[in-house]
């Protein structure tokens, strides 16, 4: 049983930049603001500082567009640079026209915005929400990502998140000799409901998944869930704590959550193109059925 998790954020004031140490920043902030890093406590790192340690960070003045982007560019009305980067990022699954629906719907839109003419600003500075197919991961953008950046740059995702996650754990150990999980985080919209909630792209030391499929309920019988993704679940609780816009707390220390310790990371856990595939075939099918048998007298 847990009695009690906390969570604590902690505050980076100095710029991160390619090279960074961000294990020894951790545990210098954490020695600074909580008194420093306790056996078993996960640590949540955004994506975005992780990126920018490890060199991700793109100029636009820098890149080059093809043909294809130059001509996408324009059809899609996002800068040929833009696309680039996205093309690059991974396979364009889907196409989401979000300018056109939130002018259909703007009050809805408004209702949630800090500045509604800024808030309509930034939409019509990316009129269309890319889906990226990014090494497995369905990305918003393929994780390319403006905020928090200086102007005419932008930071793409890790290459390997879950080694990234690896080497800040190994090198917390390696300083501390405590034996911690670390988390690589980041934001996504929903596709539901309005909002966006924060994910793992990247871990080491946690199993990501709580191994409870087919465990038994309260009466006995065996359960189809019991396999929360741990991983995200610890994301989204650190995300309470994570600044979005300017508040400079991109790192979050978790503490007191029991979880099995594991080498896995996002990647193990993550469905291959195969069954991705496979899947969304026999469900498309099974609709078509459920059509067909329905109108049958």
């Amino acid at each position: 049983m847990v009695g009690k998790i906390e969570i604590y954020g902690l505050k980076i004031n100095g710029e991160i930049c390619r090279g960074t140490d961000l294990s020894k920043l951790i545990v210098e902030e954490a020695e600074k603001q909580i008194g420093g890093i306790a056996e078993g406590d996960i640590i949540v790192v955004t994506s975005k500082i992780v990126s920018k340690a490890e060199g991700r960070v793109y100029n636009l003045a820098d890149v080059k567009p093809s043909r294809k982007a130059q001509r996408l560019s324009k059809f899609y009305k996002t800068p040929p640079e833009v696309m680039e980067l996205y093309l690059k990022a991974g396979r364009i699954v889907a196409i989401i026209p979000v300018e056109k629906f939130a002018r259909k719907f703007w009050v809805f839109f408004a209702e949630h915005a800090a500045n509604a003419e800024e808030a309509l600003r930034v939409i019509e500075e990316h009129p269309y929400l890319f889906l990226i197919d990014v090494n497995g991961k369905l990305l918003s953008w393929g994780g390319i990502d403006f905020s928090n950046a200086p102007p005419g740059h932008c930071t793409a995702p890790p290459v390997d998140p879950d080694e990234s996650a690896k080497a800040i754990r190994s090198g917390v150990k390696r300083l501390t000799g405590k034996d911690v999980a670390v988390v690589i985080a980041d934001t996504e919209w929903k596709l539901d409901k309005f909002g966006s909630v924060d994910i793992a792209i990247g871990c080491c030391g946690i199993n990501p998944v709580k191994r409870g499929f087919g465990g038994r309920d309260l009466y006995g019988k065996p359960k189809f869930g019991g396999v929360d993704n741990l991983a995200d679940l610890v994301s989204a609780a650190a995300n309470m704590v994570l600044g979005q816009t300017g508040e400079a707390t991109p790192v979050a220390i978790i503490r007191g959550l029991r979880y099995e310790k594991s080498e896995k990371g996002i990647k193990d856990i993550t469905y291959s193109r195969e069954v991705f595939r496979e899947t969304l075939k026999a469900a498309v099918w099974e609709g078509v059925k459920f059509k067909l048998v329905s109108k049958l007298p």
